[in-house]
């Protein structure tokens, strides 16, 4: 049954004879329950709505204290949603239209019609006034949203779009609506990536996944996009409702985090994690090229004085430097690491011969011979520096690190501040000036 409990009726009618008759009709009904509470004039209506609950208002428009639609216009004030539906003896379309237009659900004209007419109206105003506040919070969702949502026909035409899409977006209301939704597409898509989409509506009437759209301004971000089918009764797609979520911000967290886990925070170059997964592709990209990959393991010479005498303070300075120096020793296209301490590593890619990795080694080395400056004072280091060359010295990343790593200590017992090659004797560089 649509009502399983009693419904509470107000009725405002200031004529005994109607007041009895509409009573009777209710009080006729069997599926239902009427409670009927009678007001003759509209400020004890008023009052009686401040002071108990009512799930309609049957009024009568022609009161001993107000008359016409101003009637209607002063109990809306007082019915705080309560559904009204409005009685007269006044058989006027105009006069029923304008009632509906202010918020009665129903015009009913005494004594046309019968006591199953009065029934329905009551019920049916409930009804319609359940829909309307549904309608009403669907409304205040779909504009308050801080998500983008945007409506669509069954043809992807824009019906609506709510602030938070316009808002995202950059667009305007009347520059969206009536056009087709691909007006969003970015060019980081393929075609295929959009029949897929359509492929899978047409199959289960939604899809969910990331999607990269152009703003109004033409930036390209990225978006998290919902779109589900809506269905009529028949279960024949009318239209689409999309919403979406602006993730640029959770992909620069993202981001950020795959920044902090793979970047050495003191200088900002890769940390060793980043280093070993750099070493794994670069030889991986060597091997399908049949390139040669270099390896340069580089450790400063005596840098523990340099913590003793300046502080660790000191120290993280001559790390940044080192770092600095290291990164302009070497081309765009090469990488540098370090692995933890004073211990660093250069990737050469795309190298042609072993006197290429010897150059850069040099190269190294004289560039960290050069006088460090620190709180104003002047500071000479010097570094040890082990060279490997894939595939020669190792075919795989533990290998051929392991060979870097070797020749770097042959470089150190050889007197420091030189390269050693994991496949020579150690090369003597020219001496510090």
């Amino acid at each position: 049954m649509l009502f399983d409990r009693t419904i509470d009726v107000l009725l405002v009618e200031d004529n005994p004879g109607d007041s009895r008759l509409i009573q009777i009709n209710l009080s006729e009904q069997h599926e239902v329950r009427f409670r009927v509470r009678v007001c003759e004039d509209l400020a004890s209506a008023c009052a009686c709505l401040a002071s108990a609950r009512f799930d309609v208002v049957l009024l009568d428009l022609f009161l001993p204290d107000s008359q016409g639609l101003r009637t209607l216009e002063r109990l809306m004030v007082a019915t705080n949603e309560i559904p009204v539906v409005v009685m007269s003896g006044l058989d006027d379309f105009t006069t029923a239209m304008q009632a509906v237009q202010q918020g009665a659900q129903d015009y009913l004209v005494k004594g046309k019609g019968d006591g199953e007419l009065v029934r329905r109206a009551i019920l049916h105003a409930i009804e319609r006034q359940r829909f309307r506040r549904q309608l009403l919070m669907a409304e205040a969702a779909f504009r308050h949203t801080d998500t983008g949502m945007m409506v669509t026909d069954a043809h992807g035409v824009v019906v609506r779009v709510n602030p938070a899409f316009l808002d995202v977006t950059g667009y305007g209301a009347d520059e969206v609506v009536g056009r087709m939704a691909p007006f969003l597409r970015s060019d980081v898509h393929d075609g295929d990536f959009y029949r897929d989409i359509w492929k899978r509506l047409g199959e289960t009437s939604t899809w969910e996944g990331e999607i990269w759209t152009r703003r109004r301004n033409g930036e390209i971000a990225p978006d998290w996009l919902r779109i589900n089918g809506v269905t009529d009764p028949s279960g024949g797609v009318v239209g689409y409702v999309v919403v979406f979520s602006d993730i640029t911000f959770r992909r620069r967290a993202e981001e950020e985090l795959v920044r902090q886990a793979t970047t050495d925070p003191l200088t900002g170059l890769p940390n060793r994690a980043l280093f070993q997964k750099l070493l794994v592709s670069g030889l991986e990209r060597a091997r399908r090229y049949d390139r040669h990959l270099g390896l340069l393991f580089v450790d400063i010479d005596g840098f523990k004085q340099v913590n003793d005498r300046f502080g660790h303070e000191g120290g993280d300075e001559v790390l940044r430097e080192v770092a600095r120096r290291l990164r302009r020793a070497v081309r765009v296209s090469d990488e540098v690491a370090r692995l933890g301490g004073d211990e660093f590593t250069l990737l050469l890619s795309e190298v042609k011969a072993e006197s290429d990795v010897e150059t850069v080694a040099a190269k190294v080395v004289q560039v960290l011979g050069e006088a460090f400056s620190i709180e104003d004072q002047p500071l000479v280091l010097s570094a040890s520096v082990g060279v490997a060359l894939s595939p020669a010295d190792g075919r795989d990343a533990e290998s051929l690190l392991r060979a870097a790593d070797e020749a770097m200590y042959r470089a150190k017992r050889g007197g420091k501040n030189r390269y050693a090659l994991a496949s020579a004797a150690p090369g003597q560089t020219p001496p510090p000036r």
